[in-house]
């Protein structure tokens, strides 16, 4: 049976290739993987970030998080959060998305504007903004005549205000993303189908969504890893508070890991989380891919 040979030109071409990957292979091994390999094994550990001193302790650190009463407040906290926001974000991401397809370039500029703002400038703004004083929000309410509002202070306004910012952040993001779906489907679909008497709805329903999916898919997947790692405008506003309202999981990461000084703890914290997260994606790609 004769083997066919890379011929010299495509190894020449190889070669090239790998030479040009290696700066980014190089800098996720050293930034991606070998932190999350030694998140791993730190999971097994008792680890004293002051000291440096550690001690194998086996299964103890996730034998703790399956009955720590605070970590399973912290996770429905981020349940509770991805649902406020993610689903919001990208049904207007996608509205926003058709309405600007065919508008003035100024106005897409304008919704990307917040994406692209570094979050600690915009966590502080609205901080700022959502103050039950002396806040601009509440300023707009007494204008119109409705009383002012405690948002950050409130156990019930608190996590849906934090939702807010974070939708008007990064629904630019997801409208990039729709607007290029919208330009790849072709137009004859719509011509066809407006032929026959379909309505705008109808062409909305049956061409626009369907071929979307993929679109729909990797928002989805991106924004729900996103929602579960939100950590700066809770860091920076709320602090956890008021009375754990707003705590969620990797803020939690962070006080066991800088505050306590239970890095161990924090590391087996962050495992569960990517596995929960690889899971969930796992299975947003096959049903996408089932349907």
């Amino acid at each position: 049976m004769d083997i066919k040979r890379p011929s010299a030109h495509a190894i020449e071409h190889y070669r090239s290739a790998l030479l040009l990957g290696l700066p980014a292979l190089i800098g996720l091994a050293v930034f991606w993987y070998w932190p999350t390999i030694q998140a791993v094994f730190l999971g097994f550990q008792d680890y004293n970030l002051m000291s440096g001193s550690s001690a194998w302790t086996g299964l103890d650190n996730y034998q703790t998080a399956a009955t720590d009463p605070l970590l399973r407040l912290t996770f429905i906290n981020t349940v509770i959060y991805f649902l406020m926001e993610v689903p919001v974000q990208m049904a207007l991401a996608l509205a926003l998305a058709l309405l600007v397809r065919r508008g003035p370039a100024w106005l897409r500029t304008i919704i990307l504007v917040p994406t692209v703002t570094s979050m600690v400038v915009v966590s502080v703004i609205w901080g700022l903004m959502y103050h039950p004083n002396s806040g601009l929000i509440n300023s707009l309410l007494g204008g119109v005549g409705l009383p002012p509002q405690p948002f950050l202070t409130s156990t019930q306004q608190a996590m849906p205000s934090i939702a807010l910012l974070m939708i008007w952040k990064n629904v630019g993001f997801s409208m990039l993303f729709f607007l290029a779906g919208l330009v790849s489907i072709p137009g004859n679909y719509y011509e066809a189908a407006a032929t026959d008497g379909a309505n705008s709805w109808q062409l909305f329903r049956h061409i626009t969504l369907p071929l979307l999916r993929g679109t729909v898919v990797f928002l989805l997947i991106t924004n729900t890893v996103t929602a579960f790692k939100v950590f700066t405008p809770i860091f920076l506003i709320t602090e956890g508070g008021p009375i754990n309202a707003t705590r969620v999981v990797v803020l939690y990461i962070f006080e066991n890991a800088f505050r306590f000084n239970k890095m161990g703890y924090a590391a087996a914290i962050s495992v569960l989380l990517a596995l929960f997260l690889l899971v969930i994606s796992v299975y947003s790609l096959r049903v996408s891919r089932a349907k």
